[in-house]
């Protein structure tokens, strides 16, 4: 867009935040630089996608994560942002102005199959891992799965970018593809 100052030139995942009015770049180039991060978040002013440069007139920042090597995924929940590295889970948390987002370590020693492989339903938030399935309702747990050796015995691990997960929030029930 014209006008536009400091936009990620690469990025792993992109992101709105519907509630908070933010975009992020997960896995983004460090401003003023053209090598990928990774683990490096940034995010825009809040409703001006065009103004990506932290400056004390604005709330556009970055922030790095230090556990893990790659984030994979992310989702908006209700007061806060998940965000899975390849290893941990973590939560964004608004904190206003002058220093936009903040993160909390909610676990560690987890994994994610995939960008798609996760959903946040009924205040909780669902997902696959390399070798079982997890949630989050405050902390992090394994769900509870009387097939699982079924499944991740039998799934071929180089297709598993190809996991997507999804809801019927009438019946109740998550599932994954």
């Amino acid at each position: 867009l014209g006008g536009a100052s400091g936009v990620p030139t690469v990025a792993n995942i992109g992101f709105v935040s519907d509630i908070f009015r933010f975009a992020f770049c997960f896995g983004a180039n460090p401003i003023g630089e053209s090598a990928l991060d990774p683990m490096l978040i940034r995010w825009s002013d809040q409703e001006d996608i065009t103004n990506w440069t932290p400056a004390a007139t604005n709330q556009a920042g970055s922030l790095r994560l230090s556990t893990g090597t790659q984030l994979v995924c992310a989702q908006q929940a209700r007061q806060e942002i998940l965000v899975w590295s390849d290893s941990a889970l973590y939560g964004l948390q608004y904190l206003g102005a002058p220093d936009g987002w903040g993160a909390q370590l909610l676990g560690e020693n987890i994994t994610v199959a995939s960008p798609n492989a996760a959903v946040y339903s009924g205040n909780i938030a669902y997902w696959m891992g390399n070798d079982k399935f997890y949630y989050y309702d405050g902390t992090v747990k394994t769900l509870p799965c009387s097939i699982r050796s079924y499944i991740f015995d039998d799934i071929n691990k180089n297709q598993t970018d190809q996991v997507i997960c999804g809801t019927n929030e009438q019946f109740d029930e998550i599932w994954w593809f």
